[in-house]
């Protein structure tokens, strides 16, 4: 049976134990001294951005990319909204307030159909939601970041399960699968978009199994090379599952979990019950092409013509 949506895994090369033991003992101890020598130059000429900024009202980390200029620079602001499991606000009434027809049908069919929804919030979010986002309580590691188009980047915190189960589901064809040591993250990527938006996609991706660790050559902005060993794992993206959509810098992109299905990939990548709190988490993501401001929300504004048809329909 052919995996729902093609699930792409990542083949990792293999660890560093693996590369000693194809040489001889010479080689063997030669790449182990480089492996050495590289954690040492690697702590010698690492950097730390010391520039902070405010991301929605509230202190955030070092930027880990700065000085990012050029006509493919953006800067990205993103958070995790976490309440509560049983939080009826993130979970039912603020998607009533949520534009999800920005998103394709069938996209929005098939997310339904794996526990996962989203869409917009336009530049007057209602101010329940603007209070979780600033809120130190509920806004988990907010932050500003700089980046470029094209260029994959994982903004937010992993959730971790030692056992992960859940099930794909893609029309009437279901997989049922299970990995050790997962974390559930998310990669954004953002590309020109139509009426001088920018075009969002963030896809679920799994990392899992033993960490394998690797000799990496680096170079920093001074041209200087160190080795350093870098951390890898398995890996698995839902490309089939990618939210994408156009973004002014006016408006946000939410990506929240449905209740049903139990087994599904919303609620293995969004909520943690393994916990003394469960929670639910809600994602929240602003972009801007660099040197254009993300515009300040004013709360509580009239709903967007196109929601309000929505519901008008609906109701009748």
């Amino acid at each position: 049976m052919a995996r729902p949506y093609g699930r792409t895994g990542g083949s990792v090369r293999r660890g560093l134990s693996t590369l000693m033991s194809a040489r001889g003992p010479l080689a063997r101890l030669a790449l182990l001294l480089v492996a050495t020598l590289g954690l040492c130059s690697g702590c010698m000429h690492s950097r730390e951005d010391e520039n902070k900024a405010a991301s929605w009202g509230v202190r955030r980390p070092p930027l880990p990319l700065s000085g990012v200029e050029g006509t493919d620079a953006i800067t990205m602001a993103v958070s995790v909204i976490e309440v509560p499991l049983t939080d009826s606000y993130v979970g039912q009434e603020l998607w009533s307030m949520v534009d999800e027809q920005a998103l394709p049908l069938e996209s929005k069919a098939n997310l339904a159909a794996n526990g996962l929804r989203a869409g917009l919030l336009g530049g007057h979010p209602p101010s329940d939601f603007l209070a979780l986002l600033t809120s130190e309580k509920t806004s988990v590691a907010p932050r500003q970041v700089q980046t470029r188009l094209g260029q994959p980047y994982s903004p937010f915190p992993a959730l971790k399960h030692e056992t992960l189960r859940f099930t794909l589901r893609d029309g009437d064809q279901s997989e049922s699968v299970e990995f050790a040591k997962a974390q559930c993250q998310w990669e954004v990527t953002c590309k020109p978009g139509e009426e001088k938006k920018l075009s969002v996609k963030v896809v679920p991706v799994l990392r899992h199994g033993e960490m394998l660790f690797e000799p990496q050559s680096v170079t920093d902005a001074e041209g200087v090379m160190s080795w350093q060993l870098t951390q890898r794992q398995e890996q698995e993206k839902y490309e089939g599952l990618a939210v994408e959509v156009d973004l002014a810098p006016s408006e946000y992109l939410v990506i929240g979990c449905s209740n049903k299905p139990v087994d599904g990939l919303g609620l293995s990548w969004l909520t943690q019950i393994d916990t003394e709190r469960p929670v639910r988490r809600l994602l929240v993501i602003r972009v801007a092409r660099t040197g254009q401001a993300l515009k300040a929300p004013a709360p509580d504004a009239p709903k967007p013509l196109a929601l309000q048809a929505q519901e008008q329909s609906l109701a009748q």
